[in-house]
């Protein structure tokens, strides 16, 4: 009897329904009984916490076990008694859990443990399990289970290197630290919180450098344009900015002095990985890498309309030629099979592959998708056909405007041809662009100035990082793979190390206290985990086996000793209480209606501020110039005399400060307001008496 064996029920059914196998026992098993489909539930064995003895000691660390040991899960128990039935009966096993290093340990760990030794054979495709491709495989395309010996000694290596950085770091600061809790140590979530604390860290120290900027207006034959008056290497100072636009305000008339033209090709974007599906679905609908991943293995596992998600690859194998002129079709999108001889390496090229090819989409979108895996699936889809459309074509212009002695520069954009970006939205991060105008001067035009002005800015800290960013640094850094990235920003929010606000990221106290003792220890640094990850896919690329995995093991067991001899010479200062998410969530409303700074997000602190703006807020904010109190309410700010400022204007969101500043009859300057045209820009806000709104004024 043939056995097939699944990574979980619902797979095991499509493989069931494609070779007329139906539900026998536990099971499924065709109508001869020579084939039977046989599951696991993901992961039925873990390593057994036997090996490291209770109660925690620290005479005990460090926990460095010769062999390891496994226990079933509690789910897994009668699964497993059940499937060594199946085995007893079985001349082979076909093995077709995911086609990954995970999937891989699932099913190694299940068959050693109950013993099989039998004849194994390896369903190993990207391509959805369709009852064609199940078929297809079947007949002619399973390959040795030996092929894949070297990705289960690198799927072991990992797991076993994960428990013993995390149970002997675990153990040895949380017992130098006795009543303040667990402190959680692993080998990538240590490194990526690393990352969040370092930027929040960098951006609190930064100093805002101040500098001045020069903007003028021009039209000539009804176009009119801006441009920014040409400065030094060092830039402007505020007063050198406000000196040279008063020293403009009486010119009247310049003159176009010269227009560079450049036509260029805009290749389009690559295929999407899963981490790259991932940071796109983050900035676009503010999808976390979690929620994104589950959204993409259900098209894949219960949809079947894209191709295995969990890969890290952007290309496409040569073989795959076929299947893309397939999908295609299927899309409706004959017009673009020609391309697909025309796009070179660019999308077909098998040095960039490992395990698996890029996600691309297998069929057109089924009935029933849910709006987010609607909005998934449309992310693969697009990149997909743009992959195989034109290059974009555009015109650059960079203009010169002469206003007197002073030059003034100007860049535009127009896109000749749209190419790809008909199919997805090209994404620019060029700032200070004229963008879709053509322009239409010739050098030695006169233009007619229609007004100069210059303005203070500072410079700006880093951003924050976002899921989507993150995973990017990850990503360039080599921590974690397309399949655990998503989890580790997961585990590092259930561990009270990390916290979103809006789409940004950013670390509790007991982050922050956690790599600050640990920041100059190996376990901290994203170059050596990211040097372990690559040494983990060596194990598999160059089919080294055993002794890939014992000469890591061995790195791993140095490791561990030296990272606890260190962690237990340390003086781990008292970390406070960390508030609730929902308590954070509500100081931070108050804080937003009252423009009160919040001081920290432990306990204590958020307690204490709620309960003084709580006060405020009953006392009022202050005086309006009509002499009634001013209070906070759901949509902005009012006083007893009946004026209101809305929370927001042009997009822009106001403060109680700058909402009382209004109130009390002064003016302020504003930056980031948004018109129609979504173009940003600044203006000079005071409240109008007579109308009892809000009103702007242009400097």
């Amino acid at each position: 009897m043939r056995v097939i064996l699944a990574e979980k029920p619902s797979v095991a059914r499509d493989v069931a329904r494609a070779i007329g196998a139906a539900r026998s026992g536990e099971f499924f098993a065709t109508p001869t009984g020579s084939v039977m489909v046989v599951y696991a539930l993901g992961h039925l064995l873990e390593v057994d916490e036997g090996l490291a003895p209770t109660p925690w000691r620290l005479e005990d660390l460090p926990i460095l076990p010769e062999t390891f040991r496994y226990r079933s899960l509690p789910k897994g128990a009668s699964l497993l008694k059940a499937l060594e039935g199946v085995l007893k009966k079985a001349k082979e096993v076909v093995v077709a859990t995911d086609p990954g290093r995970e999937g891989e340990l699932i099913a190694r760990l299940i068959l050693r443990h109950l013993g099989w030794k039998g004849k194994t054979l390896r369903l190993w495709t990207a391509e959805a399990l369709t009852p064609e491709v199940v078929r297809r495989e079947l007949a002619g395309g399973l390959r040795p289970w030996e092929e894949f010996e070297a990705l289960y000694q690198a799927a072991l290596a990992r797991q076993h290197a994960d428990w013993l950085v995390g149970v002997n770091l675990t153990r040895a600061l949380t017992l130098r630290a006795p009543g303040q809790g667990v402190w959680s140590v692993g080998r990538v979530q240590t490194p990526t919180l690393r990352l969040v604390v370092d930027r929040e860290e960098a951006i609190e120290a930064f100093q805002p450098t101040p500098y001045g900027v020069v903007e003028g207006e021009f039209s000539a034959r009804g176009f009119r344009y801006r441009g920014r008056l040409q400065a030094g290497p060092e830039g402007l100072t505020p007063e050198e900015a406000r000196a040279l636009a008063e020293a403009l305000q009486g010119e009247t008339k310049g003159k176009v002095l010269s227009v560079d033209r450049e036509e260029a090709l805009i290749p389009p974007p690559l295929l999407h990985s899963l981490t790259s599906l991932q940071r796109e679905a983050n900035a676009r609908f503010g999808l976390t890498a979690k929620r994104t991943l589950d959204l993409a293995q259900a098209l894949y596992e219960k949809h079947k309309c894209i191709s295995y998600p969990r890969t890290d690859a952007r290309h496409l194998p040569r073989s795959a030629r076929p299947l893309v002129e397939k999908v295609l079709k299927a899309l409706g999108r004959e017009d673009l099979l020609p391309r697909v001889g025309e796009v070179g390496k660019r999308v077909f090229d098998d040095s960039k592959l490992t395990d698996h090819h890029a996600i691309i989409p297998l069929t057109p979108p089924p009935e029933g998708l849910s709006p987010d895996e609607r909005k998934v699936y449309d992310l693969v889809r697009s990149r997909f056909l743009a992959a195989f459309s034109p290059p974009a074509k555009e015109e650059k212009a960079l203009v010169r405007t002469g206003v007197g002695k002073e030059v003034f520069l100007s860049r535009f954009r127009h896109l000749l041809e749209a190419g790809w970006t008909v199919e997805e939205p090209l994404h620019r991060e060029e700032e200070g662009e004229e963008e879709g105008t053509l322009f239409p001067l010739a050098p030695g035009e006169e233009v007619e100035v229609l007004g100069v002005r210059w303005e203070k800015r500072e410079t700006k800290p880093p951003s924050r990082f976002t899921e989507g960013t993150l995973l990017r640094e990850m990503e360039r850094l080599g921590l974690g793979t397309p399949a655990t990235r998503a989890g580790i920003l997961e585990t590092l929010k259930e561990r009270g190390y990390l916290f979103s606000k809006g789409k940004s990221l950013r670390p509790t106290e007991k982050g922050r206290a956690l790599i600050a003792l640990l920041r100059e220890r190996e376990v901290a640094s994203p170059e050596m985990t990211a040097r372990w990850e690559r040494s983990l896919e060596q194990i598999w690329q160059d089919r080294l086996g055993e002794e890939g995995y014992r000469r890591f093991m061995e790195g791993i067991r140095s490791f561990v000793r030296r990272e606890v001899e260190a962690i237990l010479a340390l003086e781990v200062p008292e970390v406070r209480k960390e508030a609730t998410p929902k308590m954070l969530a509500y100081a931070r409303s108050l804080a937003q209606r009252t423009g009160r700074k919040l001081p920290g997000t432990d306990f204590e602190s958020v307690k204490a501020f709620i309960d003084e703006t709580k006060g405020v807020l009953q006392e009022g904010l202050g005086q309006c110039k009509c002499g009634g109190k001013v209070s906070a309410f759901s949509k902005g700010w009012k006083c007893e005399g009946g004026h209101v400022v809305w929370a927001e204007i042009l997009g822009k969101r106001l403060t109680a400060k700058q909402a009382l500043t209004l109130l009390q009859g002064e003016s302020l300057r504003l930056e980031g307001l948004k018109g129609k045209s979504g173009k940003p820009f600044a203006a000079r806000l005071y409240f109008d008496w007579g109308e009892g709104k809000v009103r702007l004024a242009f400097d």
